[in-house]
């Protein structure tokens, strides 16, 4: 299914938002100051003005953290070799800032910055995807190849416009009213969702599913013993464009009672897993040059770019 880029999910995540709050109970505002505009009504004028949107320029930063047990562990020592019952936890740690520019509705180009040293840019014209890897080499493919890579670091950019809609009624609304951010008064709503949207984004989405372990996310979202998932965003009230989105995930699972059990790869007993996603708008409708490298070496095989062999 056709995906769509970062500035359009955007546009659906408004939407989204717009749609589930016909039906669904609305709190706030709990903070800032008050405005002449419901909540529904700021959430239609931008869904209907991001999609008449024809650049933009992006600022994103991620930040994952995950910790990991294996529950009791076997420790050897110079006399004797005993079982401890205290796990030994696994942090591993994942920060991304990235910024670029789109322009709508087939060009754009992004440069990222994974754990402050390894660099990566990517660059879409129509069909096709440049990406320079760590080494500073570019490569040329197609879109659909590059899309379908497990390891892809730019995965989770494109989201399919089904799955996004589906979500709609696993959505509570919060309006906080009018907010300063970035020097501007921006219109500040609130999305939670629960496990079953998430669920949903996951199962609707193949390549996010892939990178994120597949039918093993499905197995943790079923043993969670806390979940929280949120999705913000910060609405100007004379353009009304997006100017700021926040995803938010953290849970905790304990899929230590699925030992044994087989599963798509093994898993550890306790999985704790917070991510925090932001993604900054700005220069709106703002002209954008983008220009393909032109040393690109053409390939077939995604994987080679980032050494993963065939």
């Amino acid at each position: 299914m056709k995906k769509r880029y970062l500035i359009l999910a955007l546009t659906l995540i408004s939407t989204v938002m717009f749609i589930s709050a016909c039906s669904q109970p609305i709190t706030g505002p709990t903070t800032g100051t008050t405005s002449s505009l419901t909540p529904l009504q700021v959430l239609q004028k931008s869904a209907n003005a991001m999609q008449q949107l024809k650049s933009a320029h992006v600022e994103i930063q991620s930040t994952d953290n995950v910790q990991s047990s294996n529950g009791a562990t076997t420790v050897a020592t110079p006399t004797a070799t005993t079982a401890s019952s205290t796990p030994i936890p696994t942090t591993y740690s994942l920060t991304i800032k990235g910024s670029g520019d789109e322009a709508l509705p087939d060009r754009e180009q992004l440069n990222l910055t994974i754990n402050q040293n390894t660099h990566l840019a990517e660059i879409v014209q129509g069909n096709k995807v440049y990406v320079q890897n760590a080494q500073g080499q570019w490569y040329v493919l197609d879109k659909s190849a590059f899309q379908g890579i497990v390891a892809n670091p730019f995965a989770g950019v494109n989201f399919d416009q089904n799955s996004l809609l589906a979500l709609i009624q696993h959505t509570q609304i919060t309006d906080h009213g009018t907010q300063p951010l970035n020097g501007q008064n921006l219109r500040h709503i609130t999305a939670i969702l629960d496990k079953e949207g998430v669920r949903q984004l996951i199962n609707d989405n193949p390549q996010l599913a892939a990178s994120l372990g597949g039918q093993n996310i499905d197995t943790i979202l079923n043993n969670t013993k806390s979940f929280l998932s949120s999705v913000d965003v910060w609405i100007d009230e004379s353009q009304f464009y997006v100017h700021r989105t926040e995803l938010k995930l953290n849970l905790v699972a304990d899929t230590s009672r699925l030992n044994g059990t087989p599963t798509a790869t093994p898993l550890p007993s306790n999985i704790t897993t917070n991510l925090d996603t932001v993604v900054d708008l700005s220069k709106f409708n703002v002209p954008v040059f983008i220009t393909p490298p032109t040393n690109a070496i053409s390939t077939n095989n995604p994987g080679a770019i980032f050494g993963l062999g065939a």
